[in-house]
């Protein structure tokens, strides 16, 4: 009895199996295609191809442009920091120099007066003993 059990199971398996490979055979769909149609796919494929080759080597070209320009922009940035410095050192500079020609020119005014108020004194004593020396 159990061999009989065995076969019938066996029996059934198979049969299960064999329906299930013929829907799975049976959900697989084939195209056909012609020849024409495939060398029309093909040449479509080559220029993808092409086209993509050619995209990526101008990506590549316009990185490294890119990156020659951030290079190039991070030199300008330090030349900019350093010619500001450089400017604010000149700067400093001139207002020094500027500060002590002020201080010179105030001076010079200083000295012109005291020179007018010596020659005006000069003057002055020069005419009174003029009168003096008249009046004698």
């Amino acid at each position: 009895m159990c061999l009989k059990q065995y076969c019938v199971i066996t029996a059934a398996t198979l049969c299960l199996l064999c329906c299930a490979s013929a829907s799975a055979a049976s959900s697989v769909t084939t195209y056909t295609m012609t020849a024409t149609e495939m060398s029309a796919l093909d040449s479509r494929l080559s220029l993808l191809l092409q086209q993509t080759k050619s995209t990526r080597q101008a990506l590549a070209e316009s990185q490294a442009a890119l990156n020659e320009s951030r290079a190039e922009l991070s030199k300008l940035k330090t030349e900019s920091i350093k010619l500001q410095i450089e400017l604010q050192a000149q700067s400093s500079l001139l207002e020094s120099a500027n500060r002590s020609l002020q201080a010179s020119a105030r001076e010079e005014a200083r000295t012109r007066r005291r020179i007018k108020a010596q020659r005006n004194a000069a003057i002055v004593a020069a005419v009174g003993l003029l009168a003096y020396a008249i009046n004698k």
